[in-house]
C-alpha cells in the first residue's frame, strides 16, 4: 500500500475510534460513569495504536511536520464528529452554527500556532 494512502487511513480510523470513545455513551439512555469508562477504554487504546503507527510514519516515511499531522488530524475529528453527530445522535444540524464552530477551531489553531514564546 502506498505509504501516504497508509497514513491518511490510520489517521482516519484512530479519529473515528476517538470519536466513538468521547461521544458514543452520549447514545445510550442509562449509562454509569463504570460503563463509559468500560466502553471507551477499549476505544482509545485501539486509537493510541492507529494514531501513534500514523504519527511515526507521517514524520519518518513522509517528512511532515507536526503541524501538517495536527491540520490532517484536526479534519478528520471535525469531519467524524460531525458525522457521528449526524448519523448516531441524530441531531439536527444548524448551519450557522456549524460554520460558527469552524470559524472558532480555525481561529483557536491560527491563535495558538502564531504565539511565540520568548526566551530570556
Amino acid at each position: 500500500m502506498n505509504p501516504t494512502v497508509r497514513v491518511y487511513l490510520f489517521f482516519y480510523i484512530a479519529t473515528i475510534f476517538y470519536v466513538l470513545a468521547q461521544y458514543y455513551h452520549l447514545s445510550l439512555d442509562t449509562w454509569s460513569l463504570t460503563r463509559a469508562f468500560t466502553i471507551a477504554v477499549p476505544l482509545v487504546v485501539i486509537e493510541y495504536y492507529f494514531s501513534l503507527t500514523a504519527n511515526h510514519e507521517a514524520n519518518s516515511i513522509l517528512k511532515m511536520n507536526p503541524i501538517q499531522i495536527l491540520i490532517i488530524t484536526m479534519t478528520f475529528y471535525f469531519i467524524n464528529t460531525w458525522l457521528f453527530n449526524y448519523f448516531i445522535l441524530k441531531n439536527d444540524i444548524v448551519a450557522w452554527k456549524e460554520i460558527m464552530s469552524f470559524i472558532l477551531i480555525i481561529g483557536a489553531f491560527m491563535l495558538s500556532s502564531n504565539i511565540k514564546i520568548k526566551n530570556k
